[in-house]
């Protein structure tokens, strides 16, 4: 009973480890394209009304 306890415990955990990387991965990938399309903006070149 006791192995079956540290099993599911230990399950718990690598879920959880598991679920934490695929965030930080998601928010890395959220951050770089937000910031490849905050440099494409700003490479255009802005017109000032004449």
């Amino acid at each position: 009973m006791l192995a079956l306890a540290v099993v599911v415990i230990s399950g718990v955990f690598v879920l959880a480890a598991m679920a934490g990387l695929a965030d930080a991965i998601v928010c890395f990938a959220c951050g770089g394209v937000s910031r490849l399309m905050s440099e494409s903006k700003r490479q255009k070149p802005e017109q000032t009304p004449a």
